[in-house]
């Protein structure tokens, strides 16, 4: 008991340092120290040069597909988690009115990367650098089925504005598929170490920033707790507790989830990891409320800071 209160409190301890950076951006954009226009402008560089160079210099700096033969089943179990997440949402919001749409999205698609690894880069230290690189390969998959599937459910019905596939891609996407390349091709070794260690030098603001320009996202939202209220809780009740809990099941039946302490982390934060923050752009741009999506999402990263160290302190009691 006593080690399972202090897993609990080393992982709540590491969730509280990303609350307060979160907090603190928020309350930045909040009083207009930061305009909105510079929250698009913090988001845009995380996403289009500090996060590709992350992932760039992981993937061909430490990836070794011969020591992590089992690499494709994180892309794979990305997309069953996505899956399993879908078909507990149909039902658990059908009755939820003109809400269902948007309520089923925020329900299963998480924070992949952005809340992850900051989290993970606290509570590991010297293995981080192994889990970003699993955090990547995870959201090969993942982060196009985002796009898709939330553009699908938050665009109102009757919209007449076309879908592209084109808007699937993204500076992250494009660096793991050009990394990936040169590690399966063999062409490695002809990348420029100079190359390398600029993507390096960059990627290591990766986090921090990613950090950062979530809370300026979250402090662009209007909040409305009292109206949302019960939406709310059921989306918690998917999101942060049913979905952590479809993943402790899936490692008891499926070994290789729980091979290494790395892998029982990655897949415990990601079930248990709140609704991802694009959702919030997706709203805003498809769709008549944004206020409800912001809301919603908010209250989940408040319970999260409780829910988090909960469920990591279970799976490390059963697993390791």
């Amino acid at each position: 008991m006593n080690d399972l209160l202090n897993q609990f409190f080393v992982v709540f301890q590491a969730v509280a340092q990303i609350g307060l950076v979160v907090v603190f951006a928020g309350w930045l954009v909040h009083r207009k120290i930061i305009p909105v226009a510079g929250v698009k402008l913090i988001s845009d560089t995380v996403i289009t040069v500090f996060l590709p160079c992350l992932i760039f210099s992981n993937i061909v700096g430490r990836f070794q597909p011969t020591e992590f033969q089992g690499w494709w089943i994180l892309p794979l179990s990305s997309a069953v988690l996505i899956l399993i997440g879908w078909v507990i949402a149909i039902p658990l919001f059908s009755r939820t009115g003109d809400a269902k749409r948007e309520l089923t999205a925020t329900g299963f698609l998480q924070n992949a990367a952005y809340f992850v690894l900051p989290l993970a880069k606290i509570i590991l230290q010297e293995d981080f650098d192994q889990f970003a690189l699993y955090v990547f390969l995870y959201i090969l998959a993942h982060n196009p089925l985002l796009w898709l599937i939330g553009k699908l459910y938050m665009m109102k019905r009757g919209s007449d504005q076309p879908f592209h596939w084109k808007q699937l891609l993204s500076p992250p996407l494009y660096a793991n598929i050009i990394a990936l390349t040169f590690v399966v091709t063999g062409t490695r070794p002809y990348v420029p170490h100079f190359v390398v260690d600029t993507a390096t030098f960059l990627g290591e603001g990766a986090v921090p920033l990613a950090t950062f320009a979530l809370g300026a996202t979250l402090g662009t939202i209007e909040i409305n707790f009292r109206r949302y209220l019960k939406a709310g809780s059921l989306v918690v009740l998917q999101k942060l507790f049913l979905m952590p809990l479809v993943v402790l099941g899936a490692m008891a039946l499926i070994p290789w989830l729980r091979s290494s302490p790395i892998l029982v982390l990655l897949f415990i934060l990601q079930g248990a990891s709140p609704p991802a923050t694009s959702l919030v752009l997706l709203s805003k741009s498809y769709s008549d409320d944004s206020e409800r999506v912001g809301t919603i999402i908010v209250m989940c990263y408040i319970v999260c800071a409780f829910s988090i160290p909960l469920w990591v302190a279970v799976a490390r009691a059963l697993y390791l």
